[in-house]
Protein backbone atom coordinates (compact mmCIF):
# COMPACT_ATOMS: atom_id res chain seq x y z
CA UNK A 1 0.00 0.00 0.00
CA UNK A 2 3.06 2.22 0.86
CA UNK A 3 4.99 1.32 -1.89
CA UNK A 4 1.22 2.23 -4.39
CA UNK A 5 1.30 5.45 -2.32
CA UNK A 6 4.76 6.55 -3.37
CA UNK A 7 4.29 5.37 -7.07
CA UNK A 8 1.80 7.95 -7.02
CA UNK A 9 3.30 10.74 -5.10
CA UNK A 10 6.65 10.47 -7.64
CA UNK A 11 3.98 9.85 -11.01
CA UNK A 12 2.17 13.05 -9.35
CA UNK A 13 5.91 14.74 -9.11
CA UNK A 14 7.26 13.94 -12.52
CA UNK A 15 3.18 14.99 -13.77
CA UNK A 16 4.54 18.65 -12.57
CA UNK A 17 8.42 18.66 -13.84
CA UNK A 18 6.82 17.76 -17.48
CA UNK A 19 4.11 21.02 -16.65
CA UNK A 20 6.55 23.67 -15.74
CA UNK A 21 8.39 22.40 -19.08
CA UNK A 22 5.56 22.79 -21.23
CA UNK A 23 4.58 25.71 -19.23
CA UNK A 24 7.65 28.04 -18.81
CA UNK A 25 8.07 28.35 -22.52
CA UNK A 26 4.75 29.44 -23.03
CA UNK A 27 4.89 31.90 -20.39
CA UNK A 28 8.36 33.33 -21.72
CA UNK A 29 6.61 33.91 -25.20
CA UNK A 30 3.79 35.46 -23.64
CA UNK A 31 6.11 38.01 -22.04
CA UNK A 32 7.92 38.40 -25.26
CA UNK A 33 4.81 39.25 -26.50
CA UNK A 34 3.87 41.84 -24.15
CA UNK A 35 7.38 43.56 -24.69
CA UNK A 36 7.16 43.38 -28.06
CA UNK A 37 3.17 45.23 -28.04
CA UNK A 38 4.59 47.79 -25.86
CA UNK A 39 7.66 48.09 -28.10
CA UNK A 40 5.08 48.70 -30.70
CA UNK A 41 3.16 51.05 -28.85
CA UNK A 42 5.48 52.78 -28.22
CA UNK A 43 6.71 53.54 -32.03
CA UNK A 44 2.70 54.28 -32.42
CA UNK A 45 2.68 56.98 -30.08
CA UNK A 46 6.11 58.23 -31.48
CA UNK A 47 3.99 58.45 -34.76
CA UNK A 48 1.48 59.89 -33.13
CA UNK A 49 3.12 62.66 -31.73
CA UNK A 50 5.13 63.21 -34.84
CA UNK A 51 2.18 63.47 -36.69
CA UNK A 52 0.39 66.00 -34.37
CA UNK A 53 3.39 67.94 -34.18
CA UNK A 54 3.48 68.14 -37.81
CA UNK A 55 -0.48 69.18 -37.98
CA UNK A 56 0.13 71.81 -35.21
CA UNK A 57 2.65 73.58 -37.80
CA UNK A 58 0.45 72.86 -40.97
CA UNK A 59 -1.85 74.81 -39.26
CA UNK A 60 -0.08 77.83 -37.83
CA UNK A 61 1.41 77.51 -41.16
CA UNK A 62 -1.85 77.79 -42.49
CA UNK A 63 -3.22 80.84 -40.13
CA UNK A 64 0.09 82.58 -41.02
CA UNK A 65 -0.87 82.51 -44.62
CA UNK A 66 -4.99 83.30 -44.37
CA UNK A 67 -3.64 86.76 -42.06
CA UNK A 68 -0.55 87.31 -45.06
CA UNK A 69 -3.43 86.49 -47.60
CA UNK A 70 -5.44 89.10 -45.95
CA UNK A 71 -2.85 91.58 -45.87
CA UNK A 72 -2.23 91.22 -49.56
CA UNK A 73 -5.94 91.39 -50.14
CA UNK A 74 -6.09 94.90 -47.86
CA UNK A 75 -2.70 96.32 -49.95
CA UNK A 76 -4.11 95.40 -53.44
CA UNK A 77 -7.63 97.21 -52.11
CA UNK A 78 -5.51 99.78 -50.93
CA UNK A 79 -3.60 100.70 -54.35
CA UNK A 80 -6.40 100.18 -56.35
CA UNK A 81 -8.33 102.83 -54.62
CA UNK A 82 -4.99 105.00 -55.09
CA UNK A 83 -5.27 104.23 -58.63
CA UNK A 84 -9.11 105.52 -58.82
CA UNK A 85 -7.91 108.68 -56.87
CA UNK A 86 -4.77 109.46 -59.39
CA UNK A 87 -6.91 109.13 -62.49
CA UNK A 88 -9.30 111.33 -60.94
CA UNK A 89 -6.62 114.08 -59.99
CA UNK A 90 -4.94 112.89 -64.02
CA UNK A 91 -8.22 113.85 -65.71
CA UNK A 92 -8.67 117.69 -63.48
CA UNK A 93 -4.85 118.21 -64.25
CA UNK A 94 -4.72 117.64 -67.86
CA UNK A 95 -8.13 119.60 -67.71
CA UNK A 96 -6.28 122.62 -65.82
CA UNK A 97 -3.62 122.37 -68.29
CA UNK A 98 -6.33 122.75 -71.23
CA UNK A 99 -7.47 125.68 -69.26
CA UNK A 100 -4.00 127.47 -68.91
CA UNK A 101 -3.03 126.84 -72.51
CA UNK A 102 -5.85 128.44 -73.85
CA UNK A 103 -5.23 131.26 -71.72
CA UNK A 104 -1.79 131.53 -72.20
CA UNK A 105 -2.41 131.55 -75.72
CA UNK A 106 -4.92 134.48 -75.09
CA UNK A 107 -2.74 136.45 -73.04
CA UNK A 108 0.65 135.91 -75.67
CA UNK A 109 -2.32 137.20 -78.19
CA UNK A 110 -2.66 140.25 -76.53
CA UNK A 111 0.67 141.00 -75.61
CA UNK A 112 1.63 140.29 -79.27
CA UNK A 113 -0.71 143.18 -80.06
CA UNK A 114 0.27 145.28 -77.45
CA UNK A 115 4.30 145.39 -78.67
CA UNK A 116 2.52 145.81 -81.81
CA UNK A 117 1.29 148.93 -80.64
CA UNK A 118 4.88 149.85 -79.17
CA UNK A 119 7.05 149.05 -82.16
CA UNK A 120 4.57 151.79 -84.02
CA UNK A 121 5.00 154.66 -81.31
CA UNK A 122 8.39 153.74 -81.25
CA UNK A 123 9.28 153.86 -85.22
CA UNK A 124 6.90 156.96 -85.09
CA UNK A 125 9.34 158.65 -81.87
CA UNK A 126 12.29 157.50 -84.14
CA UNK A 127 11.01 159.59 -87.24
CA UNK A 128 10.08 162.86 -85.59
CA UNK A 129 12.24 162.32 -82.06
CA UNK A 130 11.49 164.68 -79.34
CA UNK A 131 11.99 167.97 -81.84
CA UNK A 132 8.84 166.94 -83.44
CA UNK A 133 6.89 167.44 -80.03
CA UNK A 134 8.63 171.15 -79.88
CA UNK A 135 8.21 172.10 -82.90
CA UNK A 136 4.11 170.96 -82.37
CA UNK A 137 4.13 173.33 -79.41
CA UNK A 138 5.62 176.38 -80.62
CA UNK A 139 3.19 176.13 -83.84
CA UNK A 140 0.66 177.18 -81.50
CA UNK A 141 -1.64 179.94 -83.15
CA UNK A 142 -2.02 181.27 -79.25
CA UNK A 143 -1.74 180.54 -75.46
CA UNK A 144 -4.89 178.80 -75.75
CA UNK A 145 -3.97 176.32 -78.86
CA UNK A 146 -0.70 176.25 -76.58
CA UNK A 147 -2.39 174.72 -73.91
CA UNK A 148 -4.55 172.15 -75.94
CA UNK A 149 -1.42 171.04 -77.54
CA UNK A 150 0.79 170.55 -74.84
CA UNK A 151 -2.36 168.60 -72.85
CA UNK A 152 -3.06 166.53 -76.21
CA UNK A 153 1.08 165.74 -75.50
CA UNK A 154 1.11 164.53 -72.53
CA UNK A 155 -2.08 162.75 -73.08
CA UNK A 156 -0.09 160.50 -75.77
CA UNK A 157 2.84 160.47 -73.49
CA UNK A 158 0.61 158.94 -70.87
CA UNK A 159 -0.77 156.35 -72.99
CA UNK A 160 2.71 155.70 -74.00
CA UNK A 161 3.53 154.94 -70.62
CA UNK A 162 0.54 153.27 -69.84
CA UNK A 163 1.18 150.72 -72.73
CA UNK A 164 4.45 149.96 -71.46
CA UNK A 165 2.77 148.81 -67.83
CA UNK A 166 0.44 147.10 -69.39
CA UNK A 167 2.63 145.35 -71.53
CA UNK A 168 5.34 144.36 -68.37
CA UNK A 169 2.08 143.34 -66.71
CA UNK A 170 1.08 140.94 -69.25
CA UNK A 171 4.47 139.60 -69.73
CA UNK A 172 4.65 138.76 -66.22
CA UNK A 173 1.27 137.25 -66.59
CA UNK A 174 2.32 134.58 -69.71
CA UNK A 175 5.71 133.96 -67.32
CA UNK A 176 3.91 133.41 -64.54
CA UNK A 177 0.97 130.85 -66.68
CA UNK A 178 3.95 129.11 -68.23
CA UNK A 179 5.42 128.49 -64.88
CA UNK A 180 2.43 127.24 -63.13
CA UNK A 181 1.91 124.89 -66.47
CA UNK A 182 5.00 123.55 -66.45
CA UNK A 183 4.62 122.46 -62.78
CA UNK A 184 1.31 121.05 -63.94
CA UNK A 185 2.84 118.85 -66.78
CA UNK A 186 5.64 118.02 -64.10
CA UNK A 187 2.93 116.91 -61.33
CA UNK A 188 1.30 115.14 -64.13
CA UNK A 189 4.33 113.28 -65.50
CA UNK A 190 4.99 112.34 -61.57
CA UNK A 191 1.47 111.10 -61.17
CA UNK A 192 1.56 108.59 -64.15
CA UNK A 193 5.11 107.58 -62.74
CA UNK A 194 2.91 106.63 -59.60
CA UNK A 195 0.17 105.02 -61.19
CA UNK A 196 2.90 103.34 -63.25
CA UNK A 197 4.74 102.26 -60.02
CA UNK A 198 1.37 101.04 -58.59
CA UNK A 199 0.39 99.05 -61.51
CA UNK A 200 3.63 97.26 -60.82
CA UNK A 201 3.60 96.77 -57.36
CA UNK A 202 -0.53 95.61 -58.12
CA UNK A 203 0.97 93.16 -60.40
CA UNK A 204 3.81 91.78 -57.32
CA UNK A 205 1.10 91.33 -55.16
CA UNK A 206 -1.17 89.70 -57.15
CA UNK A 207 1.52 87.09 -58.41
CA UNK A 208 2.28 86.68 -54.56
CA UNK A 209 -0.83 86.13 -54.11
CA UNK A 210 -1.52 83.06 -56.59
CA UNK A 211 1.39 81.94 -54.61
CA UNK A 212 0.67 81.81 -51.43
CA UNK A 213 -3.08 80.53 -52.50
CA UNK A 214 -1.51 78.10 -53.86
CA UNK A 215 0.22 77.09 -50.98
CA UNK A 216 -3.02 77.22 -48.93
CA UNK A 217 -4.60 75.03 -51.06
CA UNK A 218 -2.13 72.15 -50.72
CA UNK A 219 -2.29 72.76 -46.80
CA UNK A 220 -6.08 72.69 -47.35
CA UNK A 221 -6.34 69.73 -49.77
CA UNK A 222 -3.70 67.88 -46.81
CA UNK A 223 -6.20 68.90 -43.97
CA UNK A 224 -8.73 67.48 -46.29
CA UNK A 225 -7.18 64.10 -46.48
CA UNK A 226 -7.22 64.35 -42.50
CA UNK A 227 -11.02 64.14 -43.11
CA UNK A 228 -11.30 61.64 -45.04
CA UNK A 229 -9.29 59.43 -42.55
CA UNK A 230 -11.27 60.32 -39.85
CA UNK A 231 -14.75 59.55 -41.30
CA UNK A 232 -13.11 56.18 -43.24
CA UNK A 233 -11.89 55.57 -39.39
CA UNK A 234 -15.10 56.09 -38.04
CA UNK A 235 -16.95 53.81 -40.89
CA UNK A 236 -14.06 51.14 -40.21
CA UNK A 237 -15.19 51.50 -36.37
CA UNK A 238 -18.50 49.86 -37.21
CA UNK A 239 -17.45 46.77 -37.91
CA UNK A 240 -15.42 46.68 -35.79
CA UNK A 241 -17.92 47.48 -32.98
CA UNK A 242 -20.26 45.08 -34.38
CA UNK A 243 -17.49 42.24 -33.86
CA UNK A 244 -16.32 43.55 -30.12
CA UNK A 245 -20.38 43.64 -29.15
CA UNK A 246 -21.07 39.94 -30.13
CA UNK A 247 -17.60 38.79 -28.66
CA UNK A 248 -18.37 40.40 -25.57
CA UNK A 249 -22.22 38.82 -25.03
CA UNK A 250 -23.64 41.55 -23.37
CA UNK A 251 -25.21 41.00 -20.20
CA UNK A 252 -27.14 44.52 -20.20
CA UNK A 253 -30.54 45.38 -22.05
CA UNK A 254 -29.36 49.26 -23.05
CA UNK A 255 -29.39 52.31 -21.86
CA UNK A 256 -32.09 53.23 -19.06
CA UNK A 257 -33.23 56.92 -18.35
CA UNK A 258 -31.11 59.61 -19.69
CA UNK A 259 -26.99 59.66 -20.01
CA UNK A 260 -24.44 60.73 -17.21
CA UNK A 261 -22.40 64.17 -18.85
CA UNK A 262 -19.53 62.30 -19.84
CA UNK A 263 -16.29 64.59 -18.42
CA UNK A 264 -15.86 66.07 -15.14
CA UNK A 265 -17.20 70.33 -14.86
CA UNK A 266 -16.31 72.75 -15.27
CA UNK A 267 -16.74 72.71 -19.10
CA UNK A 268 -17.42 73.65 -22.52
CA UNK A 269 -18.98 72.21 -26.10
CA UNK A 270 -16.63 73.51 -28.65
CA UNK A 271 -17.97 71.39 -31.23
CA UNK A 272 -21.66 70.12 -31.69
CA UNK A 273 -23.08 67.34 -33.87
CA UNK A 274 -23.60 67.59 -37.33
CA UNK A 275 -22.09 69.54 -40.01
CA UNK A 276 -19.85 71.88 -38.85
CA UNK A 277 -16.85 73.82 -40.65
CA UNK A 278 -14.01 71.64 -39.56
CA UNK A 279 -10.83 73.02 -37.50
CA UNK A 280 -8.24 71.23 -39.54
CA UNK A 281 -9.54 72.63 -43.81
CA UNK A 282 -12.38 75.71 -42.60
CA UNK A 283 -14.39 73.12 -44.98
CA UNK A 284 -17.64 71.75 -44.10
CA UNK A 285 -17.29 68.51 -43.01
CA UNK A 286 -19.87 66.04 -40.89
CA UNK A 287 -19.07 65.63 -37.16
CA UNK A 288 -20.54 62.44 -35.47
CA UNK A 289 -20.46 63.69 -32.13
CA UNK A 290 -19.58 66.06 -29.68
CA UNK A 291 -16.70 68.18 -28.71
CA UNK A 292 -16.29 69.20 -24.96
CA UNK A 293 -13.51 71.16 -23.60
CA UNK A 294 -12.34 71.62 -19.79
CA UNK A 295 -12.11 75.01 -19.29
CA UNK A 296 -8.73 75.70 -19.47
CA UNK A 297 -7.48 73.00 -20.68
CA UNK A 298 -7.40 71.07 -17.61
CA UNK A 299 -7.15 66.94 -17.82
CA UNK A 300 -10.79 66.95 -15.83
CA UNK A 301 -11.64 63.23 -15.26
CA UNK A 302 -13.80 60.93 -18.24
CA UNK A 303 -16.93 59.68 -17.04
CA UNK A 304 -18.92 56.97 -18.00
CA UNK A 305 -22.08 58.06 -19.34
CA UNK A 306 -24.55 54.78 -18.59
CA UNK A 307 -23.64 51.38 -16.94
CA UNK A 308 -21.71 48.61 -19.48
CA UNK A 309 -18.56 46.83 -20.43
CA UNK A 310 -15.62 48.20 -21.65
CA UNK A 311 -15.31 46.67 -24.81
CA UNK A 312 -11.86 48.57 -26.72
CA UNK A 313 -9.85 50.84 -24.46
CA UNK A 314 -6.29 51.88 -26.08
CA UNK A 315 -4.97 53.87 -29.06
CA UNK A 316 -7.63 54.20 -32.37
CA UNK A 317 -5.73 55.58 -34.84
CA UNK A 318 -6.94 59.45 -35.72
CA UNK A 319 -9.62 58.79 -32.21
CA UNK A 320 -6.08 58.14 -30.39
CA UNK A 321 -6.29 56.99 -26.40
CA UNK A 322 -9.97 55.80 -27.40
CA UNK A 323 -12.81 53.79 -25.11
CA UNK A 324 -15.72 52.27 -26.26
CA UNK A 325 -18.66 51.02 -23.74
CA UNK A 326 -21.48 48.26 -24.64
CA UNK A 327 -24.69 49.44 -22.59
CA UNK A 328 -26.77 46.11 -24.64
CA UNK A 329 -29.38 46.90 -26.77
CA UNK A 330 -27.01 47.72 -29.58
CA UNK A 331 -26.44 51.19 -28.09
CA UNK A 332 -22.31 51.86 -27.72
CA UNK A 333 -20.58 55.13 -26.31
CA UNK A 334 -17.30 56.77 -27.41
CA UNK A 335 -14.88 58.29 -25.61
CA UNK A 336 -12.01 60.17 -27.82
CA UNK A 337 -8.35 62.15 -27.61
CA UNK A 338 -8.01 60.92 -24.04
CA UNK A 339 -4.54 61.52 -22.13
CA UNK A 340 -4.77 58.12 -19.65
CA UNK A 341 -7.02 55.82 -19.90
CA UNK A 342 -8.19 54.32 -16.27
CA UNK A 343 -10.30 50.76 -17.65
CA UNK A 344 -9.45 48.38 -19.66
CA UNK A 345 -11.12 45.56 -22.13
CA UNK A 346 -14.22 43.75 -20.19
CA UNK A 347 -14.21 46.04 -17.37
CA UNK A 348 -17.55 46.79 -15.75
CA UNK A 349 -18.46 49.97 -15.13
CA UNK A 350 -20.99 52.25 -13.33
CA UNK A 351 -23.06 55.21 -15.02
CA UNK A 352 -20.88 58.21 -13.74
CA UNK A 353 -17.42 55.51 -13.19
CA UNK A 354 -13.95 57.66 -14.08
CA UNK A 355 -12.36 55.71 -16.95
CA UNK A 356 -9.72 58.13 -18.58
CA UNK A 357 -8.64 61.60 -18.29
CA UNK A 358 -9.45 64.49 -20.82
CA UNK A 359 -6.15 64.98 -23.09
CA UNK A 360 -5.30 66.25 -26.73
CA UNK A 361 -4.19 63.13 -28.59
CA UNK A 362 -4.68 62.03 -32.27
CA UNK A 363 -6.01 64.04 -34.40
CA UNK A 364 -7.11 67.21 -31.90
CA UNK A 365 -6.33 70.88 -31.55
CA UNK A 366 -6.27 71.29 -27.89
CA UNK A 367 -7.77 69.46 -24.68
CA UNK A 368 -11.43 68.05 -25.24
CA UNK A 369 -13.45 64.85 -24.74
CA UNK A 370 -14.72 63.62 -28.31
CA UNK A 371 -18.49 61.86 -27.49
CA UNK A 372 -20.18 59.99 -29.54
CA UNK A 373 -23.32 57.62 -29.23
CA UNK A 374 -23.64 54.88 -32.10
CA UNK A 375 -27.41 53.01 -32.02
CA UNK A 376 -27.20 49.34 -33.96
CA UNK A 377 -30.23 48.70 -33.57
CA UNK A 378 -31.98 51.89 -34.67
CA UNK A 379 -31.85 52.86 -38.19
CA UNK A 380 -29.05 54.53 -39.07
CA UNK A 381 -28.74 58.81 -39.15
CA UNK A 382 -27.14 58.87 -42.79
CA UNK A 383 -24.81 57.39 -45.17
CA UNK A 384 -20.43 57.98 -45.15
CA UNK A 385 -19.24 58.48 -48.13
CA UNK A 386 -18.46 54.87 -49.36
CA UNK A 387 -22.72 54.11 -49.10
CA UNK A 388 -22.28 52.22 -45.76
CA UNK A 389 -24.62 53.29 -42.90
CA UNK A 390 -23.61 55.76 -40.53
CA UNK A 391 -25.23 55.13 -37.24
CA UNK A 392 -23.86 57.87 -34.98
CA UNK A 393 -26.53 59.74 -32.97
CA UNK A 394 -26.37 63.19 -31.87
CA UNK A 395 -25.48 62.46 -28.44
CA UNK A 396 -27.37 65.61 -26.89
CA UNK A 397 -30.69 63.97 -27.07
CA UNK A 398 -29.71 61.60 -24.54
CA UNK A 399 -28.87 64.03 -21.94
Amino acid sequence: MIAGKQYWIVAFLLSLIIAAVFILPVYAFTTDEIDAKQEELEEVEKRRSDQKSALEQRLNHEAALKQELKELENRIQELRMEQERLEQEIAAVKEEITHAESELAEAEERLSHQEDLLNLRLRAIQQHGVVSYIEVLFDSSSFSDFLTRLHNLSIIASNDLRLLEEIEAERDLVQAWKDELDQKKDDLESMHRQVAANEEEIKGALEERELILGELQKEINQNLKVIEDLEEEAERLDSEIRRLIAEAESQFSGVEGELHWPIEPPTTITSGYGWRRDPFSGNQAWHGGIDIAPRGGAANYILAAALGEVIYSGWNGGYGNCIMIDHGGGTVTLYAHMSSLLVGKGDIVDRGERIAQAGTTGYSTGVHLHFEVREYEKSPVRNYPSGSPDHRYDPMGYF
